[in-house]
């Protein structure tokens, strides 16, 4: 089912206005379901960033220690 199979959710000449299944599986991907999917991405991206800073904390804390072991020898 493609997103734009229909644009509205109703059949327009069809007398009690039937409800087309695939506009509301199109409905229900975009407004349950690519939140979410965000929301996991958002958070991933922020898993990552925090990795890399700590990585690069721990690397020039290492190199100031290094650093300060060879000036006092």
């Amino acid at each position: 089912m493609y997103w734009w199979y229909w644009s509205y959710p109703w059949y327009p000449y069809i007398p009690p206005y039937f409800i087309d299944p695939a506009y509301l599986m199109m409905w229900t991907l975009q407004w349950m379901i690519y939140p979410y999917y965000y929301a996991m991405m958002i958070e991933a991206y922020r898993t990552v960033i925090e990795t890399w800073r700590k990585t690069v904390e721990s690397l020039t804390k290492a190199l100031e220690i290094r650093a300060e072991t060879k000036s006092s020898a």
